[in-house]
């Protein structure tokens, strides 16, 4: 009879403990699970220059979307046009000790590097957006040694494009006399943009810049400067500008003036705005960036630069068709049909 006890008393013990040890497995196996998610997924600082447009809306919500697909995560830092805030934001991101990758535009291509060169000493993944970092902002070479790809174009290349539109747009005219906006002086990309248009036009003694002035990337102070602008040069057949925002001011000065059929007007971003303005036939051309593209294709080589995997040293937006047309960024009437605008 003792001996039955002993049976029966050893059984249930052992009962007891798989089942008590198939319940602890189980729920250990769910947590360790919920908790190797959490460690897989890739922390990204994504610092931009301005937070209140379009343009990083939409390059933000393409960079978002891509890291839900790939288990990562995105914060954003603006440093509203503030070189030193952009430099404290990076700094104060790697002291938080977080943030597997950094993907930087550079409101200041120069003064960054030290920041950059903490980050990379850190481990962390540098991407740059839009323009390179270091003294050359004419080349999308990394810079510093350890930068991990350049995703974007140069105001230099850019710059190019607007004179080639420029060369367009004289063919049909005696003379061409431009009146250039510029977003702000101060940024060097604007300059370069700038420098590269006069370049290409330089050979064509028939073409000359006789204005340029300062639009700040606005609408409406634009407008307020191209009324002054074309009542002292009533010459002027062709505005350039580094946004479409600030050729569209000027396109409303000359509309209020009755004007506007004399001129051709060229962009730069081809935004909704401005793709509507080439459709309608009020833009004779425009520049189209791709923001939405490039937030994905950031994120993208992001993650693969975290997981060890290969990413290419530099990507030129301006070569990725589609989403551009096969020509190249340059809309106009003869190719809008094929590019739709991302912001």
């Amino acid at each position: 009879m003792k001996k039955k006890w002993n049976i029966l008393l050893f059984s249930l013990v052992m009962i007891l403990m798989f089942t008590g040890c198939g319940d602890t497995s189980k729920s250990k196996t769910s947590e360790e699970k919920i908790k190797d998610e959490v460690e897989d997924e890739i922390r990204i600082a994504m610092f931009i220059v301005v937070r209140a447009n379009e343009y990083d809306e939409a390059r933000i919500n393409g960079a978002e979307n891509k890291a839900k697909e790939l288990n990562a995560k995105v914060d954003v830092f603006s440093c509203e046009y503030d070189t030193q805030e952009q430099i404290n934001q990076v700094e104060d991101a790697i002291t938080a000790g977080k943030y597997d990758a950094f993907v930087i535009h550079p409101n200041d291509s120069n003064a960054l590097v030290p920041a950059i060169e903490e980050a990379l000493s850190q481990g962390i993944k540098v991407l740059g957006a839009d323009g390179p970092f270091g003294p050359n902002t004419r080349s999308l070479e990394p810079y510093p040694e350890g930068v991990t790809s350049i995703i974007g174009r140069t105001g230099w290349s850019t710059g190019k494009w607007l004179g080639e539109a420029v060369l367009q747009a004289a063919k049909d005219q005696e003379f061409t006399k431009i009146a250039y906006l510029i977003g702000m002086q101060a940024l060097s990309i604007d300059q370069d943009r700038f420098e590269a248009m006069k370049e290409v036009i330089s050979g064509n003694p028939n073409i000359e810049v006789v204005v340029f002035q300062e639009g700040e990337y606005r609408r409406d102070i634009s407008r307020e400067v191209m009324q002054n602008v074309f009542q002292a040069n009533p010459e002027i057949n062709v505005v350039v500008s580094s946004g479409d925002q600030m050729t569209y001011g000027a396109y409303d000065a000359a509309e209020e003036m009755g004007i506007e059929k004399n001129i051709k007007f060229i962009g730069n971003g081809c935004s909704k705005e401005g793709w509507e303005a080439i459709k309608d036939g009020k833009f004779f051309a425009s520049y189209a960036d791709i923001p939405y593209t490039q937030g994905l294709v950031l994120v993208e080589n992001a993650v693969k630069a975290v997981k060890g995997e290969s990413v290419p040293k530099f990507i030129n937006l301006e070569e990725l068709s589609p989403p551009l047309p096969k020509e190249g960024p340059m809309v106009n009437q003869d190719n809008i049909k094929d590019f739709n605008s991302e912001w």
